[in-house]
């Protein structure tokens, strides 16, 4: 995939609105990788669904990092998918959800629900609102497996939203966090995780 552009926030993190998604080339970051559906960034990897054409491979341009792998439609629509690794950290999933929605403007709630992913438990959250004066919606999902929490991400406006929702959910059922990563590091008596810090939401293009 090629890619595109974007801005989003973090759930361990401070929120951050002005992270940009640009054109990769051959990489994005030189500590991070991402193919054959699979992204790691230091000891950090997981697995996402492939996203069918012509979605475009985004990089996250961030001051602290890789900040996840995200894509962008050329019709208008952003998906990301990012994690973060912390020792003792135990935050509820509405809490990090919550944490996602700062920024939102006139933030309409239509849905929360529980479901399971990679065999952990998730919290998904649907709801409309606005980024910068501009109407978007958004789907939310965050959940926690192995000392990791991870977020995914879709983004875009209204007339163009419901159209996306198919791919982020084959992204999602693609989702497998990877043996070998940060928390299966900490097992193995490794020191502090690396950063793989998720970013926020990205900003739809219309």
């Amino acid at each position: 995939m090629a890619a595109r552009s974007s801005p989003f926030r973090a759930p361990v993190g401070p929120p951050c609105w002005l992270l940009a998604l640009a054109i990769c080339g051959g990489g994005c970051g030189p500590a991070v990788h991402f193919e054959g559906g699979v992204y790691r960034e230091g000891p950090l990897a997981f697995r996402l669904g492939e996203l069918p054409a012509p979605w475009q491979r985004a990089r996250v341009r961030s001051a602290g990092g890789g900040g996840g792998v995200a894509f962008h439609h050329p019709q208008g629509g952003s998906i990301r998918a990012g994690a973060s690794c912390e020792r003792g950290v135990d935050v509820p999933l509405d809490v990090l959800t919550n944490h996602l929605l700062m920024g939102i403007e006139a933030p309409a709630e239509a849905s929360r629900e529980h479901l399971t992913l990679d065999g952990r438990a998730a919290l998904r959250t649907r709801l409309a609102g606005r980024l910068d004066g501009v109407d978007v919606q958004l789907d939310l999902v965050v959940l926690r497996k192995d000392g990791c929490t991870y977020d995914f991400q879709l983004v875009a406006g209204p007339a163009t939203f419901a159209a996306r929702q198919p791919d982020f959910d084959r992204l999602l059922a693609g989702f497998r966090a990877l043996a070998g990563g940060t928390a299966a590091s900490d097992r193995a008596g490794a020191t502090t995780p690396g950063p793989g810090t998720s970013r926020s939401p990205p900003s739809a293009r219309r």
